[in-house]
């Protein structure tokens, strides 16, 4: 697969993007809602056996147009993906909302497979607590959300439907929240979180993406953490994993 840095003004450090032994392509300024990193699979790429693309907090590297500056994955925050004290006006009360600009934003792109001769793929995205050398930093609560789009235009707000509640109206209006072919009993969610499972360390979502071609086959991740815990907000690390497939994988 191909992957992208997308330089942007979300924090002071740049954000970078790396899986496998692919090289980075082309840096974008300021690149639509700020997205930490462009991922882009290839028709090979969804074959069984091939490898996921994997990034983490502090993993480093040089891209090129970067004059020799090394960067780095970032960090997210402890309760950027659900924070009760997020109330924009009009929220739904059964939900909680998440902090756009703490939680990392990713681009998967897809739009070369249409055209390489397939009509469907199965998507697996997760998110883990990763080790880094601050060992404070090393107990997030993994949390993710996958919108079906490529939000291009305009910065992002404070705010973001975690739980892709339907209020207020999103500011993200080229993302949609229906992104899995439903399954037979139950649509397949595009959000999980580890809060609520025995280890809260790992969160996954799962799901057949149709393709339908070119512009229209892009994945936005939105990543932060679970805690529910405003009283220690602080850093946290994680491990992303993405993997495109044609046959669905084995649970």
């Amino acid at each position: 697969m191909t992957f992208r840095k997308l330089l942007t003004s979300m924090t002071a450090a740049g954000f970078a993007a790396t899986a496998g032994n692919a090289l980075a392509g082309d840096i974008y300024p300021s690149y639509g809602i700020q997205y930490a990193a462009k991922l882009i699979f290839d028709k090979k790429d969804t074959k069984t056996g091939a490898a996921a693309a994997s990034l983490h907090s502090g993993q480093a590297f040089d891209t090129p147009n970067d004059d020799g500056n090394a960067t780095m994955i970032p960090q997210t925050k402890s309760m950027a993906w659900c924070d009760p004290a997020v109330t924009p006006a009009g929220y739904e009360h059964n939900g909680c909302y998440g902090w756009g600009m703490n939680a990392n934003w990713y681009l998967i792109d897809l739009s070369k497979l249409k055209g390489q001769g397939l009509n469907a793929v199965w998507v697996t995205v997760s998110v883990e607590r990763y080790a880094g050398s601050d060992p404070t930093n090393n107990d997030m609560i993994p949390a993710l959300t996958v919108y079906r789009g490529n939000q291009t235009l305009g910065p992002q707000m404070h705010w973001f439907p975690s739980e892709l509640q339907g209020m207020p109206e999103f500011w993200g209006w080229l993302l949609q929240r229906e992104v899995f072919v439903p399954g037979k009993a139950d649509p397949m969610f595009s959000y999980d979180s580890a809060y609520a499972t025995p280890a809260q360390n790992f969160a996954s979502v799962m799901g057949k993406f149709k393709l339908k071609g070119g512009t229209q086959d892009y994945l936005t991740v939105a990543v932060g953490g679970d805690a529910k815990d405003p009283n220690t907000k602080h850093n946290v690390n994680y491990q992303l994993t993405v993997d495109v497939k044609q046959k669905q994988p084995a649970q």
